[in-house]
C-alpha cells in the first residue's frame, strides 16, 4: 500500500510541475463564395455569346456552323437505312429475318429465305 501511495504522490507532482500544453493555432477558413444569382449568370452568359461572336468574325461561314455537320450525318445514316438492299449482297436479308422460331439460319440454308424476300419486296 505504501508503494500505491508513494506512486500517486509521484505522478501528481508530475503533473503540477509539468507545463500547460501549447494553444493549438487557428486554422483559417476560405471565405464563402458568393451566391449565384440570376443577374450574375445572365452576365455571365452574354460575355461568353459575345467572345464567341467576336472570334467568328473572321472566320468563314462553313467554320461558324459546326453542328449541322451532325445532322448531315444523322440523315446519311437513316438514309442508307431506308434504302431497300440487293438481294446478292451482304445487307440484302436485313430486313427479312433467317429465323425459324428461336433457331437462326445462315449461309447456304439462308438461300430460300433469299427467294422469299425477293417475293415479298424487301430486297431488290
Amino acid at each position: 500500500m505504501k508503494k500505491l501511495v508513494c506512486g500517486a504522490a509521484l505522478l501528481a507532482a508530475g503533473f503540477a510541475g509539468a507545463q500547460a500544453p501549447a494553444p493549438v493555432p487557428a486554422v483559417e477558413t476560405p471565405p464563402a463564395a458568393p451566391q449565384l444569382t440570376q443577374p450574375m449568370i445572365r452576365d455571365a452568359v452574354h460575355a461568353v455569346l459575345a467572345e464567341d461572336a467576336k472570334a467568328a468574325e473572321g472566320q468563314p461561314v462553313v467554320q461558324q456552323v459546326t453542328i449541322r455537320a451532325d445532322k448531315y450525318e444523322k440523315f446519311a445514316a437513316a438514309f442508307s437505312e431506308a434504302k431497300v438492299p440487293d438481294c446478292l449482297h451482304e445487307d440484302g436479308l436485313k430486313r427479312q429475318p433467317t429465323n425459324i422460331g428461336p433457331i437462326g439460319l445462315g449461309g447456304i440454308l439462308a438461300l430460300p429465305f433469299v427467294a422469299v424476300a425477293k417475293l415479298r419486296g424487301k430486297c431488290n
